[in-house]
């Protein structure tokens, strides 16, 4: 994985297709890494330049005891974005990272193209209560229950594209990956949403802005989405993937690439390669339903 050292944060990152593509920056959730996108980028054209770090605390990238508020970790990703020279390009954020997102939209609307949330949490931040905090902080010494956690995120896999036993050697990959993070970070996030909210200031959210959101998402649902989608000038619909959890970047990446796709380019030809690509192994992903705002 290739390294930057940003004055906050020394970053590793993945990347996928060319280096003159269509620059894709795509942040990640809470107790994930970069590798939750690796399904997604697998079948990206490579017309299209992805960037995907391990957050703060997360994957290989340094950690720490603080810097975890959403605020804070935007300003980790201006210093990525500056480093690696990214103007004109297109965020995605997951889970936490669409928080992350947001606040990164809010404060360089000039440096993005369009801004994607997929099962975001929503513009009025998230609460957790104590026993919820108490069970995060319960993950870090009991792999089975995260483990648990984990794959109830994601109940529609494993996806097209892998076979059964390629998903659970990835899987026992993120759960890894999860279990390394920076004992801070597993609590401190879900502490920072608590006390983050941009229900005011998402009216300034007027760049194009894709929501999408999964049917059987246990930690965002259909209603709070709706919330963003109502908030967000920018935001035109909500599209909803039918069948699909938490994780529609794992359980159903083309489908997820479609959209997306579909959203930051009306032409775009070369997705057909992905297209061809799924079908190959194994056809592509059920459906989806759109709320128009």
């Amino acid at each position: 994985m290739p390294t930057i050292v940003t004055s906050r944060l020394e970053f590793h990152y993945r990347e996928s297709g060319d280096d003159d593509g269509v620059p894709l920056l795509l942040l990640h959730g809470s107790h994930a890494s970069s590798r939750w996108w690796d399904p997604f980028c697998a079948i990206l054209p490579e017309s299209i330049h992805a960037v995907v770090p391990d957050l703060r605390g997360c994957g290989l990238s340094g950690g720490s005891e603080r810097g975890y508020e959403i605020e804070e970790q935007a300003a980790d990703i201006s210093n990525l974005v500056e480093g690696l020279g990214l103007t004109e390009f297109d965020l995605v954020g997951h889970g936490s990272g669409g928080a992350i997102a947001i606040e990164f939209a809010l404060r360089h609307r000039e440096r993005l193209h369009s801004l994607i949330l997929v099962d975001s949490v929503p513009v009025e931040g998230a609460f957790t209560p104590l026993e919820g905090l108490q069970l995060l902080a319960q993950m870090r010494e009991d792999r089975a229950l995260l483990r648990r956690a984990l794959a109830s995120l994601m109940p529609a896999v494993p996806p097209p594209t892998m076979s059964p036993a390629e998903f659970e050697t990835f899987f026992d990959l993120i759960v890894e990956d999860a279990a390394g993070m920076a004992p801070a970070a597993f609590t401190a996030v879900a502490e920072a949403l608590t006390r983050w909210n941009r229900l005011e200031e998402a009216k300034g959210l007027t760049l194009p802005t894709l929501i999408v959101q999964g049917s059987d998402d246990i930690i965002v649902d259909k209603e709070t989405a709706t919330r963003s989608l109502l908030s967000i000038p920018g935001a035109a619909n909500l599209e909803v993937l039918r069948g699909v959890g938490h994780s529609p970047m794992i359980e159903a990446p083309v489908t997820l690439a479609e959209r997306i796709i579909e959203f930051i380019t009306e032409d775009f030809d070369s997705f057909e390669e992905a297209r061809d690509f799924a079908e190959e192994q194994g056809g592509l992903e059920g459906g989806s339903e759109a709320i128009d705002s």
